[in-house]
């Protein structure tokens, strides 16, 4: 492999790879965050406002547990959030196991080719494993029907 073509290869499919992991983790991590905080807090308040007979409110506390609840069950905020952070932290180490000359890379001499069969072979099975999370078979739910 080239230089050229492993600086282009780097810089246009590694590096956007990993910030598109990074960015996806941050904000799935920040909803599933959201959503349980507000199921925490409503869950706190809604026996509170139930003695203290206050119909709107006490509905409107159970409504947001409801609410809250189905949409992260829904969305896999949380599975989403974990599966991005790892798949961006596998590929920035493999990142530092190249440029170390560590693992497989001590016994090759074409390192930046294997890095890209590495970083190829990591996406893709990561693309594997979001059809399968998202299998209508297994979920229940239809994706095309929306």
């Amino acid at each position: 492999m080239k230089e050229s073509e492993f600086t282009a290869y780097y810089r246009d499919r590694y590096q956007k790879e990993v910030e598109w992991y990074d960015t996806k983790a941050s904000k799935n991590k920040w909803r599933y965050h959201t959503a349980y905080t507000i199921i925490i807090i409503s869950s706190a308040v809604t026996p509170i406002l139930a003695l203290s007979e206050l119909k709107w409110p006490t509905t409107i506390a159970a409504t947001l547990i409801a609410i809250a609840s189905g949409i992260e069950k829904l969305m896999k905020f949380q599975v989403n959030w974990i599966n991005y952070r790892t798949i961006c932290e596998t590929l920035r180490k493999e990142e530092h196991l190249m440029n170390a000359g560590l693992s497989d890379y001590a016994q090759t001499d074409s390192k930046q080719a294997l890095f890209v069969e590495r970083v190829e072979n990591l996406i893709s099975r990561e693309n594997t494993l979001w059809i399968s999370t998202t299998d209508v078979k297994k979920t229940g739910q239809d994706s095309s029907k929306k």
